[in-house]
């Protein structure tokens, strides 16, 4: 068994030592715990320790999940045997946080190997994204001479995506799915509506960008200096749930106990909800939404800024031509979801905000956003349309 002598850093900080199986992509030993307070979110198991088996369940969520689109060509192609591997060979780095694994016997510094100030190759990015796919782009790099340094190792979700330097920017481009191709587009009718209803900073703004012959989505990255991105899983994952708490309770206790005010939780939810139910979000699970921590304070600072809304508006189906089109289940908040009206309902009391004036005209500004899309169809647009309508009609009456 090859071994390496890894210490988990965040960012400066020390989190702890560990020996790594290089043969079987994991943490086959603790050797120390040095600053339990700086380590991943929900690390520490409900006893209050870090285990070997907590440390691979993060190591194994850090890395490209097996279910992406197009993954396994890239592994062949690549000739490696798992997206492990990626990660290993760029440190583990991310731009939504600052952990990083430092080899002990070839130790670096953290100013010298980020991805937040370093300039990275789009290598891997153009393969991640599926630019490849046809073949022959010429743009296409050499197989055998890939930069795997990239951030883009560590960048979870099933839809194809990179992160580009645009402009000096950390920018995220993600594709769509099927024939439509409409997810893009989705995202650019979020932030349509959620410019309506929400202040600047609590939501990130998307825009449509054209790389190679294809629209994709494209944000800049939502953090600002020392900040990571800490999921609402990770929030409620290794503390016991008490029974007297619903799912919702229970995730607002916890953002409570970390110093977050309870009302402003709550109309935060309430506003990002507004919006899923509005859009039809068919995909707001708990690593979809969550909280921002400062590393060097260690101090949760607020509620993340809403993102990755694309599943939306219907685009999963193919005819929206029965009503069971329209159908979804919402998540979070109750075991394998529930109606979306039901879930905008667990808010009641927290729609001050909301003001029906808001919407007028959203509908249609839906419409023409998704009509810039060549492969939409007209009738399918006009379709969606009505939908929303429909859908702003019953929020109105449940925030009223």
């Amino acid at each position: 068994m090859a071994t390496a002598h890894y210490t988990l850093m965040n960012k400066n900080t020390p989190v702890l030592s560990f020996d790594y199986d290089l043969d079987g992509h994991k943490a086959v030993r603790i050797r120390a715990v040095i600053a339990p307070e700086a380590a991943p979110f929900g690390l520490t198991d409900r006893h209050g320790e870090i285990s070997k088996a907590e440390l691979n369940y993060w190591w194994r969520h850090r890395a490209i999940p097996a279910s992406r689109a197009q993954i396994k060509r890239l592994l062949e192609n690549l000739q490696l045997e798992s997206t492990l591997v990626l990660a290993e060979k760029s440190f583990g780095l991310s731009l939504s946080d600052r952990y990083w694994l430092n080899d002990e016997d070839d130790p670096k510094r953290w100013d010298d190997v980020n991805f937040f100030d370093n300039d990275f190759s789009d290598d891997l990015g153009f393969l991640t994204l599926g630019q490849d796919s046809a073949g022959s782009s010429p743009d296409a790099p050499d197989y055998h001479a890939v930069n795997l340094s990239s951030p883009n190792s560590t960048l979870g979700g099933d839809l194809l995506k990179k992160w580009k330097i645009v402009n000096g920017k950390r920018v995220l481009l993600k594709s769509g799915v099927g024939a439509f191709n409409q997810e893009p587009y989705n995202e650019v009718a979020a932030t349509a509506l959620h410019e309506r209803i929400m202040t600047p900073g609590t939501f990130t703004p998307y825009e449509l960008f054209e790389d190679g012959r294809r629209i994709y989505s494209a944000c800049a990255n939502l953090l600002g200096p020392d900040e990571e991105l800490i999921a609402a899983w990770d929030v409620i994952r290794n503390v016991k749930q008490p029974n007297n708490l619903s799912d919702l309770g229970f995730y607002v206790k916890r953002l409570e106990d970390l110093g977050l005010d309870r009302d402003e939780t709550m109309t935060a939810l309430a506003q990002m909800f507004a919006g899923d139910f509005v859009l039809a979000n068919r995909d707001r699970h708990y690593r979809n939404f969550g909280i921002i921590r400062n590393v060097e304070t260690l101090e949760v600072t607020g509620i993340a800024p809403v993102f990755d809304t694309g599943s939306c508006l219907w685009s999963n189906a193919e005819l929206l031509e029965v009503p069971g089109d329209f159908l979804y289940m919402a998540k979070p908040f109750k075991m394998n979801g529930m109606k979306p009206a039901d879930q905008l309902r667990l808010f009641d009391g927290y729609f001050d905000w909301y003001d029906a004036a808001l919407l007028d005209g959203y509908a249609e500004q839906v419409g023409a956003i998704l009509a810039k899309n060549p492969n939409i169809p007209e009738h399918r647009v006009a379709t969606i349309v009505d939908a929303v309508r429909k859908k702003i009609e019953l929020l109105d009456r449940i925030a009223q």
